[in-house]
């Protein structure tokens, strides 16, 4: 079926039963089982055999597009349960649901942002924490320890504005624990830091003009009147770190705080 701007409609439904499966298969509750996969590509096969052979033409683009349909459901199903437990690997999942004390190296890739932690996750600090994204690459328990790629948000102690080594790209060493979040969630796991995260190695050359590039932006804002200064770098790039108490308040109160969370990690 072609509509009257030539477009090919055809892939409508295939394409949106792709999305329908991912977002059903990626927040299923213990993971995609086998037996999904399986029967999802046995039964793409079937139609894509009925679309073949069956000899009345008008029921063969139905069989056709079941088939394919059903086919890269099966796909997004497969993807799915091969990279399930990679995400989460067994080490990590074992380590999350015993709240075990371990060491790990994590890949920061997003600017930390201060975050209320009454008492904080350590041996009972009140100081400010900050939040970010990242991968934990290594994780070590005991004298165990386990390369690894995991997206985890992480909390940290705050060391004011000494966060150089928490620019994007950078790698640290943090201790502290894991706790496994909802399937669906873009991070794997909560990684609650007990210490200041220790710089191992600095950004990659092709990161690092970047974060300069961002340091010098925040720096230029922060010199605007008003508001506007302490907003933009969060409008622009995602920093909101300038983004006050009361300013946060207000943001939430007119229901316009989504506006600078582009970095993926809103405030509050």
């Amino acid at each position: 079926m072609e509509s009257t701007t030539g477009i090919d409609l055809r892939l409508v439904v295939p394409a949106a039963t792709a999305w329908l499966a991912a977002g059903v298969l990626v927040g299923a509750p213990g993971g995609v089982p086998a037996s999904a996969a399986v029967g999802l590509w046995l039964g793409a096969g079937l139609f894509v055999v009925a679309a073949v052979f069956d000899r009345r033409a008008r029921w063969r683009p139905l069989w056709a597009t079941v088939g394919v349909s059903l086919a890269v459901s099966a796909l997004v199903a497969s993807v799915v349960l091969v990279s399930g437990p990679a995400r989460l690997p067994a080490d990590v999942r074992a380590a999350a649901s015993r709240h075990a004390n371990a060491s790990a190296l994590i890949t920061v890739w997003s600017v930390p942002v201060e975050t209320a932690s009454p008492g904080g996750f350590g041996t009972g600090g009140t100081g400010a924490r900050v939040r970010f994204r990242g991968t934990v690459t290594e994780l070590t328990e005991g004298k165990r320890s386990s390369r690894v790629s995991v997206p985890v948000l992480v909390f940290a102690e705050s060391s004011g504005r000494g966060t150089a080594s928490l620019q994007i790209g950078s790698v640290v060493r943090l201790d502290g624990s894991l706790r496994a979040t909802d399937p669906g969630d873009s991070a794997a796991a909560l990684f609650f830091g007990r210490s200041r995260a220790e710089s191992v190695a600095a950004p990659p050359w092709w990161l690092a003009w970047a974060n300069a590039l961002r340091t010098r932006f925040v720096e230029a804002a922060r010199e605007l009147p008003g508001d506007g200064g302490d907003l933009l770098p969060g409008l622009a790039i995602g920093d909101t770190s300038q983004v006050s108490a009361d300013l946060d308040l207000s943001m939430k109160a007119s229901s316009l705080s989504h506006l600078t969370a582009v970095s993926g990690v809103k405030i509050g």
